[in-house]
């Protein structure tokens, strides 16, 4: 087979090599001077920038395919230039500036996609304003060389011909070359030889070059694949600890639920809570950006929820918008997802901006893959008995514990105290507790010696008490005359006034509780239930 080689043609063309060159430079130039416009506008006003132009419309696929086309094109015209032993500089420079440019779209390519749902820090965004407006003047530069090559015009001599003529074209440039198809294997290892021979020449003849561009190529290539996949967008499982503008966070744990504590449905759809521990790693007082913070499923987007977060107290306490401390604290997010999706993988995104705080660089794009805990699922009922602890394993307070040792019903209950009227002068006194006379039935009271502990995972103040905690989770059922009554319990009317008894704890209940044969507490803590038999 015969082979040609191609040195004579790309001479031939040189000029249309060129004027291509030109043209796409010049469409390039107008691009990055368009980005350059934008961050330019954006920094000033971000709003009205995405208002004025479309992020999207900005740069797409093919501005990256057109500068790679570049980039090629001038390594054939630099390949011919160095063959022919003429001057090669300025197809260099231009090399190096495109490769520049090529690392500018790629780092700027991701960010507009999603541009019109973060807000850029300032710094950043104006960062990027001031490399566009470096490519561009250096692209301008470009221009005007290709331009003058490929009309063949002689800055220093004023002459249109005298450029292509000095490539000098002769028969070596076209000669033909003989390859032979027959298999030895001999001589088919002397060519690989002979080859290796002639690229190892090459190498040294252009030492300097070669090593250019195999260095730039590798700084370039590990750069970006580092911006895009350790830093544009980092994945992480829920429970592990990461870091974004200076603040450390921890999903701890992910629910979907579709009621409040109380059992009552608060939508038809299903909220999905995030319980996470955050803190301010930063030595500037700073809050979460819950703006930038959405759950994707199924690959929709879905905003945060604050008062259905605050609907959901015994999972945790809402963020709405507390500055952070340099301690870790605990919060949950509320996102509201259609019931049918409830099953499809969620992905929390937090879209930050990269930053570099205390030696850690913070991913633009951080993905946790959450795997919610479904409260909607009944479980076993566990039950005990008077004199044992209950530790309510398996649910959202699993830790705390409350341990009843004896109970006493009365209409009423007498607690003594000093009253003290001086400095050292106090007297006897007491205080009489007696039920609320409001609601549609008869009401007692009582008396309950026992001991409770709030598990310290919990954090939520609403629930920490134990009025709290009875209020929201228990219900009293007892048996009268073969029938079961149930009813929930307050606490709030019968707390004493003046008297101090951390001893017992006093809660309402309906009179005919006095005469029932069997009588015991449930604790409903979500999907999980608990049986206090007392009686």
């Amino acid at each position: 087979m015969i082979l040609r080689k191609p040195y004579a043609f790309f001479i031939k063309y040189f000029k249309l090599l060129h004027a291509v060159i030109a043209v796409l430079v010049a469409f390039l130039l107008y691009r990055s001077f368009t980005l350059y416009n934008f961050f330019r506008a954006y920094v000033v006003n971000y709003s009205s920038a995405l208002n004025e132009l479309s992020p999207r419309s900005l740069m797409n696929v093919y501005s990256l395919i057109m500068v790679l086309g570049i980039i090629i094109l001038i390594i054939v015209l630099l390949s011919v230039m160095i063959y022919k032993k003429k001057p090669k500089a300025l197809y260099i420079f231009s090399l190096i500036v495109y490769i520049g440019v090529i690392v500018l779209y790629g780092i700027t390519y991701p960010i507009l996609r999603d541009i019109s749902a973060s807000i850029l820090d300032v710094r950043f965004s104006s960062a990027l304003r001031d490399f566009f407006m470096i490519a561009v003047g250096l692209q301008f530069v470009t221009l005007i060389w290709y331009i003058v090559r490929a009309t063949g015009f002689d800055i220093k001599q004023f002459d249109f011909g005298t450029d292509l003529q000095k490539l000098d074209i002769n028969e070596k440039d076209s000669e033909e070359i003989e390859v032979a198809l027959e298999f030895d294997q001999n001589k088919v290892n002397r060519k690989i030889r002979y080859n290796l021979r002639q690229l190892k020449y090459v190498y040294v003849e252009n030492k300097f070059l070669i090593n250019t561009v195999i260095i730039i190529l590798v700084v370039v290539s590990a750069f970006m694949i580092y911006f895009n996949i350790g830093v544009y967008t980092a994945s992480y499982n829920q429970g592990t600890s990461f870091t974004a503008s200076g603040i450390v966070m921890n999903i701890r744990d992910s629910y979907l639920t579709q009621t409040n504590p109380l059992g009552t449905t608060l939508t038809g759809d299903m909220i999905v809570a995030v319980k996470m521990d955050i803190k301010n790693n930063g030595s500037v007082n700073t809050t979460l950006n819950t703006g930038l913070t959405t759950l994707i499923v199924d690959g929709n987007s879905y905003g945060q929820n604050v008062n259905y977060a605050k609907e959901l107290y015994d999972l945790g306490t809402a963020y709405t918008g507390q500055q952070l401390s340099d301690e870790f604290r605990s919060y949950i997010l509320a996102f509201i997802v259609p019931k049918e999706d409830a099953n499809k993988e969620m992905v929390l995104k937090f879209n930050d901006n990269v930053s570099y705080v205390k030696g850690e660089i913070g991913a633009k794009n951080i993905m946790v893959t959450l795997n919610p805990i479904d409260l909607t699922e009944k479980k076993e009922e566990h039950s005990c008995k008077l004199g044992e602890e209950e530790n309510f394993e398996d649910s959202v307070v699993e830790g705390s514990t409350f341990k009843i040792n004896n109970y006493e019903i009365n209409d009423r209950f007498k607690l003594n105290y000093k009253y003290c009227y001086a400095t050292d002068k106090c007297i006897d006194s007491s205080e009489y507790l007696t039920p609320s006379t409001t609601g549609n039935y008869l009401k007692t009271l009582m008396k309950i010696d026992g001991e409770f502990s709030i598990d310290k995972n919990v954090n939520s103040s609403q629930i920490a008490s134990v009025n709290a905690f009875l209020n929201t989770f228990a219900t009293i059922s007892y048996k009268l005359n073969d029938s079961w009554v149930t009813r929930r319990i307050n606490t709030d009317s019968i707390r004493p006034k003046v008297a101090q008894d951390d001893t017992y704890y006093y809660i309402e209940v309906p009179s005919d509780v006095k005469n029932a044969s069997e009588i015991y507490l449930t604790f409903t803590v979500r999907n999980q239930t608990y049986k206090y038999i007392l009686k």
